[in-house]
């Protein structure tokens, strides 16, 4: 289970880096809870697979390129906890005033429950 757990994570970051978004939500369980905690954004949350689809879908229009590496993975039977350094390229202004064509780079931690191979509950802080 935990080589599965891991697997599935590492599908999902895989199709996140690449900006594939219905790949990305396969990995998700209908009813799968998203927190984005965030020192500049604050906390957002979805509370299902279409929500997560729907915020997914406009945030990606703000990247030209993103990637998160792993740093630290820690896999349990029904849980992932990983550290990540993220970086992106922004595609179009931010409201936060990062501007097109600049780079942020972030060190982040996201927490993963699977349940039947499916994310139930994704948690980044960054």
């Amino acid at each position: 289970m935990r080589t599965q757990n891991k697997k599935t994570v590492e599908s999902y970051l895989s199709d996140y880096n690449r900006k594939d978004i219905d790949a990305m939500l396969e990995h998700f369980a209908d009813d799968a809870k998203f927190e984005s905690v965030s020192n500049s954004s604050g906390v957002i949350r979805t509370e299902n697979k279409k929500e997560l689809h729907e915020l997914a879908s406009r945030s990606v229009e703000y990247f030209s390129e993103r990637r998160q590496s792993v740093m630290v993975w820690v896999v349990n039977d029904d849980t992932v906890a990983i550290e990540i350094d993220y970086w992106c390229k922004v595609a179009k202004d931010i409201p936060n005033g990062k501007k097109a064509g600049e780079e942020m780079a972030l060190r982040g931690a996201s927490f993963f429950t699977i349940k039947d191979g499916l994310i139930k509950r994704l948690v980044d802080y960054m």
